[in-house]
């Protein structure tokens, strides 16, 4: 009965939040970072996790801790991906305004579409050349913002939690824009809120950060050697986790 109200709560305050920001974003774009921050971040995701029953996520460095201030103004962060609570936990602990990397398709839901499109969300488009000049355009304007791009490299939550292979996306569009790529691992939101479930249930989520990744060119090779590289921290990062984190991820 409790996860249920949780989740009803939780469904309720998401309409809302998304229902303010479209306001706000729909009013000026002088409002986007305001947007992002104090209602993406603060107003809903923060707030959507406590009403999961999840305190403010245990944050982690698979490096320095001092680098974490340091990191280049222009970042794509990628991600795994197990379960829909992910997006809150990423806009919760990120110190910078965040937008997504999502499909082109999520322009036709409504509200939510016109809501991604208004505050830079980077849709890409894989049907032709110019639809993939367009995402990198998309996503230069985003960075020039101050705002980093998340990615979720696998294209689809994780069922078992197992990390799913990378799909490369992401890293032709760090080699066009020229940017770092920073890993990323969510521990613990698959306890939460698994892929096909609908409950909400408490559990603890940590977050642990890798060092940042350069491209090296757009080429095939530099293209797979930074995605291999990218994969590989991260599962590095998800073996951390497991070995010294008592919660199931």
């Amino acid at each position: 009965m409790i996860n249920a109200m949780r989740t009803i709560l939780g469904l309720t305050w998401s309409l809302i939040s998304c229902l303010t920001a479209l306001m706000f974003a729909m009013m000026s774009k002088r409002f986007i970072p305001f947007v992002l921050t104090r209602i993406g971040s603060q107003m809903w995701s923060s707030n959507m996790l406590r009403i999961a029953g999840i305190n403010r996520p245990y944050v982690t460095f698979a490096f320095d801790e001092a680098q974490f201030e340091r990191w280049p103004e222009k970042v794509i962060i990628v991600s795994n991906h197990a379960s829909q609570l992910d997006i809150n936990v990423c806009a919760s602990v990120i110190p910078r305004p965040i937008v997504y990397l999502a499909k082109a398709s999520i322009r036709k839901v409504p509200v939510l579409g016109l809501l991604n499109e208004r505050v830079g969300t980077v849709f890409i488009d894989r049907s032709n050349k110019s639809a993939a000049k367009k995402s990198i355009d998309n996503l230069l304007d985003s960075l020039s913002k101050g705002i980093s791009v998340i990615v979720y490299p696998e294209g689809t939550r994780s069922d078992d939690g197992e990390l799913n292979p990378f799909k490369k996306g992401a890293f032709y569009l760090a080699a066009g824009a020229d940017v770092p790529v920073i890993p990323m691992h969510v521990h613990g939101t698959r306890k939460v809120l698994p892929k096909g479930g609908w409950l909400l249930r408490p559990n603890p989520v940590h977050v642990r950060f890798g060092s940042p990744v350069h491209p090296e060119s757009a080429s095939t090779a530099d293209i797979t050697k930074l995605s291999k590289a990218a994969f590989e921290s991260v599962a590095d990062m998800r073996k951390w986790h497991q070995e010294n984190v008592a919660s199931p991820d």
